[in-house]
């Protein structure tokens, strides 16, 4: 099933409005990810989060925000590729590059906070009317 049909079958649970938001951002990310400094952030994100779970959010978040500020970030996590392209990308980043570095994370928190609110809301909903 794709993720359109997915969404599109939660509709009376949730609401027609939070399924085409999430849709959309989704499509958005997917867009996003053609430029090389946003794909990085959600490489990291998604990474982050395949390996530690929910607070992989978080840890991302931290290791962008650290190599933004010039800082050695704990990514130790992340595949040697990963890191290293992390690094040479985002440690020295100027400008445009860090501007849509913080784009890309809060989009990617957008995001997955949304489609944790329809998951939830399906979740429960289906509890609730066994």
């Amino acid at each position: 099933m794709s993720v359109d049909n997915a969404l599109t079958a939660l509709v009376p649970i949730v609401g027609e409005a939070l399924i085409e938001k999430t849709q959309k951002d989704l499509q958005e990310l997917s867009e996003d990810a053609n430029d090389p400094t946003k794909k990085l952030v959600y490489s990291l994100t998604a990474g982050a989060i395949e390996q530690l779970g929910p607070e992989g959010i978080e840890v991302a978040k931290q290791a962008v925000e650290d190599l933004l500020a010039g800082n050695a970030p704990d990514i130790d996590w992340a595949s040697p590729r990963l890191a290293s392209d992390a690094v040479a990308l985002l440690q020295n980043a100027e400008g445009l590059k860090k501007k849509k570095a913080k784009a890309a994370l809060q989009k990617v928190g957008e995001v997955l906070g949304r489609a944790g609110v329809v998951l939830i809301k399906a979740l429960l909903s289906g509890a609730l009317n066994k």
